[in-house]
């Protein structure tokens, strides 16, 4: 069942119904019905994998947490002195890191087995070959279940928090499996946290005829512009980027902004109608964009852009790699070597690495996606080594400080991130080859030399293209500056209901509906 199906439609208004009849203390086991049914809508057997990873966690988090508590009851009852304490709580972790351990290599293992063999395997079947060993792995031919990546990080999130105290584990199991399983966060995100979520999932809903309102004006908005931009934009960008020694030059350009414009229209979109459906059933999910083409350098873009993801990368893995052992040991070994400046940066250039790493490699199981996280890393450094020149640069020069130059750095910011997402869908070595083809032999005459109209749009395709991404960016600094939908619904009735079956109309009208591609997939599914 997809986000974009009558059928999800039907199954989301029959819940709607039912989950504000039912009483208030059987809503989250109708919401948790509702989400195994949407999952079993892919395929029975898929829901294996999600039931393992919510059992494994909850088992293993019940035992952490009971070591833990004994501890504290140990703790209270002995008096322990501070010293004698400290030590006692580094025994107490001993005991808990193994039960860590195990979650961490069974969950995270299920979804390496599943999403990278293959990848293993390719690379194993191309060394063989540069040895000349006589041998090869056949591919194998498993499908990825739903939003796997989505509740692995989820519930190891949770399982880490449980680890170091934050909070008590859940005790009930499905409770728990409502958590890693909530249906409409299953296909893009957000990713989710345990302490933020329980009290959305499991209080008392009554109906709320505004909230209502407000997220399926959510879902149409998403609807918009996954339908009428991505969905739209989509087929013609494959195109260019499938075809890079027909389609260089200026197309190498339209290429690369239309990837990035179709790759938000679609991601958000998706996003948008997520929190629109949970919306409508009384539950707040976490934001995962904030506007990220307004910011004005790369890092502040990433903590606008998959911002539930970054978030988890951040505080499950920089933080525990920067102050680990190994980097200490780095950062001691760097300032024997570079002195003690280098030192103290060791530990940070250390995580950023690995975050970003781990980030590409999240994002699909290929080298180019291995190559476009280090690419982020080394702007993002660099950007940081840069950061005491930018400081001198802004106070020397006082027009750095006006509203035409903050316009001139997120122009940039957009342009250095269209740059960067070319390793997503070019090899490395072509990659630097189109920028440079870009760079000196674009001309607007390209346009004109019959290559367009291969794309499959027409001119009434690329006007309403234009228009749509426009009301897509005015609706980015609406809600910046004014909140659209809150001085929306400050209107007349009459006012509210127009505007949004103008845009229900330009929906149903414009969407792009069958153009040879599947209109219901979305990009981040394969993530």
């Amino acid at each position: 069942m997809f986000l974009v199906s009558y059928e999800f439609m039907l199954f989301l208004l029959l819940l709607t119904a039912v989950y504000y009849l039912a009483p208030k203390r059987f809503q989250w086991i109708l919401l948790l019905a509702a989400s195994y049914l949407f999952y079993l809508c892919g395929g029975p057997v898929y829901v294996v994998y999600p039931l393992v990873t919510t059992f494994t966690t909850w088992f293993l988090a019940r035992k952490i947490g009971t070591v833990t508590a004994d501890a504290r009851r140990h703790i209270k009852e002995m008096k322990l002195g501070r010293e004698e304490k400290k030590a006692y709580n580094q025994t107490v972790r001993k005991r808990k890191k193994p039960l860590l351990l195990l979650g961490l290599f069974l969950n995270f293992g299920i979804l390496a087995v599943l999403k990278y063999m293959n990848f293993v395997l390719q690379n194993t079947n191309g060394l063989l070959r540069f040895f000349r060993v006589p041998m090869e792995f056949y591919a194998v031919g498993w499908l990825l279940p739903l939003g796997i990546s989505y509740y692995t990080f989820q519930s190891m999130g949770y399982l880490i928090d449980v680890y170091n105290g934050k909070y008590e584990p859940e005790q009930n199991p499905a409770r728990f499996a409502l958590f890693v399983s909530f249906f409409p966060q299953l296909v893009a995100g957000p990713i989710s946290r345990f302490d933020q979520m329980k009290e959305e999932l499991f209080a008392a809903h009554p109906f709320d005829f505004r909230q209502v309102k407000l997220g399926a004006e959510r879902m149409l908005w998403g609807y918009f512009k996954k339908l009428v931009i991505a969905d739209r934009l989509g087929p013609a960008v494959s195109v260019i980027i499938a075809s890079p020694a027909e389609y260089n030059g200026i197309y190498a350009f339209l290429g690369m902004v239309g990837y990035t414009v179709w790759m938000y229209a679609d991601f958000a979109g998706g996003i948008d109608i997520v929190i629109g459906a949970a919306q409508i059933l009384g539950v707040k999910l976490p934001e995962n964009f904030d506007r990220p083409f307004l910011a004005s350098s790369l890092a502040e873009f990433w903590r606008r852009w998959h911002m539930t993801l970054m978030q988890w990368l951040r505080e499950y893995i920089f933080f525990p790699v920067s102050t680990s052992r190994l980097s200490k040991k780095i950062s001691v070994l760097t300032g024997k070597i570079f002195g003690k400046k280098a030192s103290q940066k060791a530990p940070v250039y250390v995580a950023n690495i690995v975050v970003w790493l781990v980030a590409g490699i999240w994002h699909g199981a290929s080298w180019k996606f291995v190559a476009w996280g280090m690419a982020n890393c080394v702007v993002m450094l660099i950007s940081a080594e840069l950061a005491g020149a930018y400081r001198s640069w802004h106070k020397r020069f006082a027009w750095t400080d006006t509203k035409g130059y903050r316009c001139f750095t997120v122009v940039r910011t957009f342009f250095l991130f269209c740059c960067l997402e070319m390793f997503e869908y070019y090899p490395f070595t072509t990659v630097f080859a189109m920028f440079g083809n870009m760079l000196t032999s674009s001309r607007i005459s390209q346009l004109f030399d019959g290559r367009m109209a291969a794309l499959g749009l027409s001119a009434s395709d690329w006007r309403l293209l234009g228009v749509s991404v426009a009301v897509m960016a005015l609706g980015a600094v609406f809600r910046r500056f004014h909140g659209f939908r809150e001085k929306l619904d400050q209107k007349p009735v009459w006012l509210q209901y127009a505007a949004v079956f103008g845009l229900f109309l330009v929906v149903l009208l414009t969407g792009a509906y069958g153009h040879g591609y599947d209109a219901s997939q979305f990009i981040y599914n394969q993530f």
